[in-house]
């Protein structure tokens, strides 16, 4: 019988027997991270128990919505909402993948039979040498493999250590699997069971890689697996006891224990100070949102949104722990940086943009391999029946989530892996030093074993033949957004794989997406039908796709469709080199077709996988079909027409989708498939230090047409940078003061901005906002804005200046200087840009007012910087502190078209469109868009943030110094907000020098004051050791620093609780 005919038989009767009921619930099991510090092996401390690391995270600002976690699985069908878009859920899973051979198979070298050794005229070994595997062993400076596999099935086969199989001669070599290294005429030889030939790969024969020969397990403790270190106990020795663990990769999507403490990737250690913090909880932030409650003490991630939830680290200037965001920010295309070929396509041309976030919400993560090894099983003899195992790779991540309208059906995933198995020293593609704020090159030791090793003593490994990848598991729909699940179907759903090329903006682009949807649009809620002789019964609900997006470059010439041409030269990005779609109930690491319900389900406790489940998911990820069973071959790997194909219509790297209704787990009832996607990249180099990127994009749409769309306009966010339109760059503003006056100066940098996505000169005005109480608020009750639905949105300015009509009409499309475009009126805007704002009409984009009245007859230069704009403000209290932010804003994205009425008489119009000149290429076609703003900032750290004392310039003398209070009150509200506590020295001299004592003589601070604008200085209630002042009696001893040597004074203040 079949293979194909006999698993359908078996899926049909095992849907009748068992009917069609959802996937198993997770069991619970106890985890295993028990500390007990006594029994470490290594010299290191031991990384914290990564279940403590842990936190989850929320993209809520859009149509799509999730939860997000931090051990590999972003998306978690047990952590709700799981991958929502409207009202349901659409993602069982979104997992991570990370994968290295164990070998190359010896069928990628030219071998030449030197004898056959016969005994009764029947063939007992036979003796092969290499001169090119000579070659590839010896490439470099160092070894790229460290010996020989023999009879290599199901990932495990024949090795023994060197003293046995590797020979000093080729006279040494009497008898099957044994090796030798021919140094002199620079060959490999080895000796193959019977007349097997190494150039086929049928001889399973491997060369193996030095990082799948590890110490053997010993036995698994609650917190650690215990090896055999040999008699030294010293790990990676000599000595010690080894054993061929073979292919390795990294998931957290097979397991169904609870909690989920057995997944390759945990969180990085101690991420909960070095990533996000514990102090917040998912309660304090999204208590009053559908996805949690208040009770709720889950720790969070890092959100762009809540500073609150950033980590915090010493900054020496304030000397105090400030929160700082641990992820990367927007960047900005500048053609005018060193080496930009004014290609968007080219890194040279983006610079980041310090403050400016790339999306609407943006969530931070690290989580790392090292607990790889706790997903294998362990059977009674202390043997791994699979062989996972840590690679030590760094995963630092950033998922975007965005709420205009434009991208509210997109959600992006960036990525950046690093080797860290050995002490490292960070590296791009190029081999160049990635370099921190100071320009100092970022190293690092290696990373930490659980058992307190480093993987190869320190050393780590170069590894190569690396893939990357995610693993998507579509369900439509596996319940509503809410976490009820009665909605569940998961085996009757559907896929297609689409590909298209367009050009917008005289850019390619390219969109490569596998889609998932429901086979008959019913999931006991009508929605859309992906079968296309089935009218969709509704539009509850429609469909999700996955594209992977940015990939490491090649290291080595790809050649795909194996036709002799290369495909990808190294240097290249790799994008998308496999895609592979499974059923869920065929996944790797199953060892039968399983049942749709009443099976026990291979991750399950208790339930067995497949000894070769890592190498198999290796396989599916590089496309190698090479010895593998012929169940393997018919569940992983899919031909046009299953059942009736040879070998040679197989694309191992890409899956065919003609033939998905012929395969048997579709026509298991109901039709459809449980689908999965596997997108990858690879292979390629990764040595120790190097960090590659990687990124992927999921996608929602209501039908396919709506989906294509939806694509299109993520991809154009892909090449800005994962950010759609953009304000204008934010301008730096001086403040200063004088008797009751407050003059606000800032520079014109924001007029040269381009928008990210549209490439449009859109820059409109500036709005100054002022605040009392640190910009804790910007205005009175009456300042606050509210939209349609009595939302609050935003404030309204204290002021704002916007280009007068003329500037406005004159004004080029793609530049700011009118010269460029005076002959051409299609390449200018037109007309006025003022009023209500189209989009959003609670806005308002100014009234023509122009720059005349802020405009500075002569440039004021400050620190190198060009300051063109004056702003003075006369409604102020001297001896308050106030607080102003200056924002600049673009036009928007106007209507692409402009529609007037022509009267034709008797109380008829006829309706005219023409073009709108100032949205050429149609963007946001038909509505356009709101016009936007920078970030006020919320620090002084913020170029466009200042605060001011008005009325107190530098004293002449020290006569007049005082406290501001006194005494100071801990719970006072005066000055300080939830982060700064402070008291104020004032009436000081230009320069001078602030003693603080206690009654004892005991020095506590000291604070040296030169400002020429101002009598005011601060001291944050820190002592000289960052401890924070006691209440009580203090002393201060103020001595003149000036030219003029004033007399000093001593006073006192109290600081009460």
């Amino acid at each position: 019988m079949r293979t194909a005919h006999w698993l359908a038989l078996v899926i049909a009767l095992n849907y009748f027997i068992w009917g069609n009921n959802q996937r198993p619930n997770t069991l619970y099991k106890k985890e295993n991270f028990f500390e007990n510090r006594t029994a470490r092996i290594g010299d290191n401390p031991f990384p914290t128990n990564p279940m403590s690391d842990r936190a989850r995270g929320y993209l809520l600002k859009g149509k799509a919505q999730t939860a997000l976690s931090n051990y590999g699985n972003y998306i978690d069908f047990d952590i709700k909402p799981n991958g929502a878009w409207g009202d349901y859920a659409y993602l069982y899973d979104v997992s991570f993948l990370a994968g290295i051979p164990g070998n190359k198979n010896s069928s990628h070298f030219s071998w030449e039979l030197i004898e056959t050794i016969l005994e009764d005229d029947l063939p007992i070994y036979s003796i092969w040498e290499s001169e090119n595997a000579y070659n590839a062993w010896f490439l470099g400076n160092d070894t790229t493999f460290s010996g020989i596999i023999f009879n290599c099935e199901n990932d495990f086969g024949i090795w023994e250590p060197d003293s046995i199989s590797r020979k000093v001669s080729l006279d040494k070599i009497n008898k099957e699997h044994q090796w030798y290294i021919d140094n002199q005429n620079k060959k490999i030889i080895i000796s193959s069971s019977g007349e097997l030939n190494p150039n086929k790969t049928t001889a399973q024969i491997g060369l193996i890689y030095p990082w799948a020969i590890r110490p053997k397990l010993l036995s698994r403790e609650e917190q650690f697996d215990y090896y055999d270190y040999g008699k030294d106990n010293e790990e990676w020795t000599t000595d010690d006891h080894y054993f061929y663990y073979g292919a390795n990769t990294a998931e957290s999507c097979l397991t169904f224990y609870n909690p989920t403490s057995n997944t390759d990737w945990h969180p990085t250690t101690m991420a909960r100070i070095n990533t996000h913090n514990t102090e917040i909880s998912a309660g304090d932030v999204f208590g009053n949102t559908y996805v949690t409650d208040l009770n709720d003490s889950y720790p969070l991630l890092a959100h762009s949104g809540f500073s609150e939830t950033w980590p915090k680290k010493w900054n020496p200037f304030s000397g105090s722990l400030d929160s700082f965001w641990p992820g990367s920010w927007a960047k900005n295309y500048n053609i005018n940086l060193p080496g930009c070929s004014e290609s968007r396509k080219d890194p040279d041309c983006w610079e980041e943009i310090e403050g400016r976030f790339t999306s609407d919400m943006d969530v931070y993560m690290e989580f790392d391999d090292r607990w790889a090894h706790r997903g294998n099983q362990v059977n009674t003899n202390n043997e791994y029946e699979q062989t996972g195992y840590p690679m030590g790779l760094r995963v630092m991540s950033e998922a975007h989530s965005y709420g205009v309208s434009y991208a509210e059906d997109i959600l992006f995933v960036t990525v950046t892996v690093r080797n860290e198995s050995g002490d490292w020293c960070a590296n791009d593609e190029f081999g160049n030093p990635i370099l921190d704020e100071n320009d100092n090159p970022i190293c690092g030791e290696a990373m930490i074993m659980p058992d307190g090793t480093k993987l190869n003593r320190g050393k780590g490994f170069n590894y190569s033949g690396v893939s990357l990848g995610f693993w998507n598991d579509g369900v439509i729909v596996s319940g509503d957004k809410y976490g009820n699940t009665n909605s569940w179907t998961s085996a009757d759903d559907y896929m297609k794989y689409y590909w298209e090329v367009f050009e917008i903006n005289n850019e390619r682009h390219l969109i490569s997406m596998a889609m998932i949807g429901d086979y008959d649009g019913y999931s006991l809620v009508p929605g859309y039908a992906m079968d296309p002789n089935t009218p969709s019964p509704g539009n509850q609900f429609g469909l999700v796709a996955t594209q992977l997006l940015d990939s490491p470059k090649a290291t080595t010439p790809i050649d795909l469709d194996k036709d002799g041409v290369i495909d990808i030269f190294p240097g290249e990005p790799l994008k998308m080199t496999d895609w592979h779609w499974l059923d869920w109930y065929l996944r790797p690491g199953v060892t039968h077709p399983e049942s749709l319900s009443g099976d026990c389900y291979a991750g399950t406790p208790g339930c067995p996988q497949a000894r070769n489940k890592e190498e198999l998911f290796y396989k599916i990820m590089i496309g190698d079909t090479s010895n593998l069973s012929e169940n393997e071959r018919a569940w992983h790997f899919h031909t046009p027409n299953p059942g009736t194909d040879l070998g040679i219509d197989l694309n191992p790297h890409f899956d065919s989708l003609e033939g998905i209704e012929q395969e048997p787990v579709f026509q298991r009832p109901p039709d459809g498939v449980d689908p999965l996607v596997i997108m990858s990249c690879g292979p390629f180099d990764l040595p120790v230090g190097r960090e590659v990127p990687f990124s992927f994009c999921i996608i929602f749409g209501q039908n396919e047409e709506d989906l294509i769309n939806n694509a299109k306009f993520a991809q154009v966010m892909y090449n800005s940078k994962y950010q759609g339109f953009t304000p204008p760059n934010k301008p730096t503003v001086h403040v200063e003061s004088e008797l009751d006056k407050v003059k606000i100066y800032w520079d014109n940098v924001a007029e040269f901005s381009k928008d990210i996505v549209t490439g449009y000169a859109d820059f409109e005005g500036y709005k100054i906002y002022k605040s009392i109480d640190g910009g804790e608020t910007w205005g009175l009750p009456q300042d606050m804005i509210y939209d349609s639905d009595g939302i609050f949105v935003g404030w309204r300015p204290y002021a704002q200046f916007d280009l007068s009509a003329e500037a406005d009409s004159i004004h080029c499309v793609y530049s700011n200087n009118s010269d460029d475009c005076k002959d051409d009126y299609k390449q200018q805007r037109g007309h006025s840009i003022r009023g209500q704002d189209q989009y959003f009409p609670w806005f308002n984009l100014g009234e023509d007012t122009g720059f005349e009245e802020i405009q500075l007859s002569t440039i004021k230069k400050i620190n190198n910087i060009d300051y063109h704009y004056l702003f003075e403000d006369d409604d102020i209290i001297n001896g308050i502190e106030y607080t102003y932010s200056v924002v600049a804003y673009d036009m928007g994205i106007e209507k692409p078209t402009i529609e007037t009425f022509k009267y034709l008489g008797e109380n008829q119009y006829e309706s005219i469109l023409d073009t709108n000149f100032s949205n050429p290429l149609k963007w946001a076609d038909p509505d356009g868009y709101a016009s936007i703003e920078n970030s006020k900032g919320t620090t002084i750290l913020d170029k466009n943030f200042v605060q001011i004392f008005p009325g107190r310039k530098p004293s002449k003398n020290l006569s007049n110094v005082k406290v501001v209070p006194n005494p100071y009150l801990v719970n006072s509200n005066f000055n300080e907000t939830k982060h700064i506590k402070r008291i104020r020295f004032t009436n000081l001299t230009e320069r001078c020098e602030i003693q603080i004592f206690t009654l004892n003589g005991e020095l506590v601070n000291t604070i040296h004051h030169e400002n020429s604008m101002s009598g005011n200085a601060f001291w944050d209630l820190r002592t000289i050791n960052n401890q924070e002042a006691v209440p009580g009696l203090y002393i201060f001893h103020i001595s003149d620093k000036s030219e003029f040597k004033q007399q000093p004074i001593i006073g006192k203040f109290a600081i009460v609780r």
